[in-house]
């Protein structure tokens, strides 16, 4: 008699766990969208947008957001951000959005101006979706090649958690954004033939920061323990050799590397010597 009960308990809870699937899966998706096609969220984010954009007039306006993701070694830090992507001609203006949890009041903060002039790289990537546009990715760089600005625009955002708080269906509004961010990154591109030597450069660069960083607690360590800051000071001293053969412009890591080097070998020649 308990084995029976016990299997009937365990049918009830499949039961329950497969209702509180298919809720969340259809029933809860079906309505969110039946929401979205009311046009109440967009509708907000366009008024927000329109408090922020006075005096401009027939642009267009996308829900946009990013997430952003910080590993803290086994702990993943993930934060969200809203923005309205507004664009006309080769001008595009991203705002922030604060959208309220319980009331869905939408305010916006200032927006940042990009065109070609301040631009320097565009990259765009998109992924389709039964033969149509379902989400838009652009990463925008300034001329240096640092990052202004990331998004996606979809096509549908519908409301799963506090981290996504609208309903918002803007297939229309995904494939201008798609043709206007296009159109964006090839004039960018063509107006900034160098830039991709630039942030290769930097990267670079990069190699002999952390090399020289690495040279010095090598230095620091072969007052200690020689041996050991020598392999630290030799670490730093590759990483700086390989940055300058790659393009790296500064020659300062390179050279703070070898003096740190040299710095070893003369503290484990003394530590050999009176060791030995």
């Amino acid at each position: 008699m308990a084995a029976i009960m016990s299997y009937l308990y365990s049918i009830l809870w499949s039961i329950v766990v497969l209702g509180i699937i298919i809720y969340f899966v259809f029933v809860k998706k079906s309505r969110n969208r039946k929401a979205a096609e009311t046009g109440e969220d967009k509708e907000r984010v366009r008024q927000a947008a329109g408090q922020m954009l006075v005096g401009v007039n027939d642009y267009q306006l996308a829900y946009a957001h990013w997430e952003e993701h910080e590993s803290y070694g086994r702990t993943v830090k993930t934060t969200y951000f809203r923005y309205g992507a507004a664009f006309q001609g080769g001008t595009l203006w991203i705002f922030p959005l604060h959208i309220d949890k319980r009331s869905r009041q939408v305010q916006a903060g200032n927006p940042i101006t990009l065109t070609s002039r301040n631009l320097g790289k565009v990259t765009v990537k998109t992924k389709e979706k039964n033969g149509v546009i379902s989400r838009v990715e652009a990463w925008l760089g300034d001329k240096q090649g640092h990052a202004i600005a990331q998004l996606y625009v979809d096509a549908e955002n519908l409301r799963k958690s506090r981290w996504f708080p609208v309903n918002i269906l803007q297939q229309q509004e995904c494939e201008a954004f798609s043709r206007f961010i296009t159109a964006l990154a090839q004039q960018v591109a063509s107006e900034n033939p160098g830039i991709d030597a630039v942030i290769a450069a930097e990267v670079n660069e990069g190699y002999g920061v952390i090399g020289a960083g690495l040279s010095i607690a090598g230095a620091v360590g072969a007052m200690v323990f020689p041996p050991f800051g020598a392999v630290l000071c030799l670490i730093g001293l590759i990483l700086s050799i390989v940055g300058k053969s790659k393009g790296a412009k500064s020659k300062k890591c390179l050279i703070i590397s070898i003096i740190c080097m040299v710095w070893a070998v003369f503290f484990n020649y003394m530590y050999f010597t009176i060791m030995w």
